[in-house]
């Protein structure tokens, strides 16, 4: 594992990056925010969640609606039209297809290419936006047994979906090594895989992402020969699943400046993809769902 060292030496700088972060600004509990990122303006926002300029300057009492900061957290006033949290939209990266994008969100090719007037289903340009039909938007965060709501239990207890399953329940321990190994923050890593599959150990996408952390075969291969050089690693096994999702955060973080909100993002829709277009709606509520249960799973 010759680069695991190298990554370590990183760790320090990572983890205070994550405690500045969550030190400045409150983890988002629902899906009715929004985080902005840079090139973000008030006027996009407004469309892109069906609400106005002026509810959401009244809402998050904000004194000057032309200027606002990347990284602030935003809520989405109670007017704004209720379907955005079952839609969303994601951005096509270089080489993706409408198949694959079908594969990744649950929708099928028709269904996406009628929502987005698509006449040919075969040609999808790179940097197009796409929308993901509201009736399916979730697919992608919901795991096939539905233990992974859209928000966090009432009370902020582990979700019920896990305690119904012993043999998941006991991966806690392996995912506090692994985290500790790796340096991230045991409860996002728990959040990010949790979220993925619900600590299902077989379940495998119709792209091929494998197991817990719901590993893509690139991915799988970049973990296993450049950071942990280690080509012995089994994403069908649990304990190896959780080692490789641990490190490839770790790698996200280093490369975002410890921030967690757009590892998981990168985690999501392509570290180039999110530098290049930002997060795509369906991102957002893939990190904003991950960040509310990290709270719950840190305990």
């Amino acid at each position: 594992m010759r680069h695991r060292a190298s990554l370590l030496r990183r760790a320090g700088l990572v983890l205070a990056c994550i405690g500045a972060w969550q030190a400045g600004q409150m983890l988002p509990a629902t899906a009715a925010s929004v985080r902005v990122v840079r090139g973000d303006t008030l006027t996009g926002l407004a469309a892109r969640y069906h609400t106005t300029v002026a509810a959401l300057t009244a809402t998050n009492h904000l004194h000057d609606p032309d200027h606002i900061e990347a990284g602030t957290l935003l809520v989405v006033p109670a007017t704004a039209d209720e379907t955005v949290a079952a839609s969303g939209s994601l951005v096509v990266a270089p080489g993706d297809t409408l198949s694959a994008i079908a594969g990744r969100t649950g929708v099928s090719v028709a269904a996406l290419a009628a929502a987005n007037g698509l006449t040919d289903p075969d040609l999808v340009l790179a940097g197009a936006h796409l929308i993901i039909p509201a009736s399916m938007a979730l697919a992608s965060a919901v795991i096939p047994d539905g233990a992974a709501p859209a928000s966090p239990p009432a009370g902020g207890g582990l979700p019920t979906g896990l305690l119904a399953h012993p043999d998941r329940l006991a991966l806690r321990p392996v995912f506090d090594h692994w985290a500790a190994v790796d340096q991230v923050p045991t409860g996002l890593l728990q959040a990010m895989c949790w979220w993925e599959s619900g600590w299902q150990r077989t379940v495998v996408s119709s792209t091929g992402a494998i197991g817990i952390g719901q590993l893509e075969p690139a991915t799988v291969r970049f973990v296993r020969t450049d950071l942990l050089a280690d080509t012995r690693l089994d994403p069908s096994s649990a304990s190896d699943n959780i080692e490789m999702a641990g490190a490839y955060l770790h790698w996200l973080l280093v490369r975002t400046g410890g921030r967690p909100d757009l590892a998981l993002a990168g985690y999501y829709q392509g570290l180039q993809s999110v530098q290049r277009y930002g997060m795509g709606a369906a991102t957002r509520q893939y990190v904003d769902g991950i960040l509310s249960y990290a709270i719950i799973f840190a305990r």
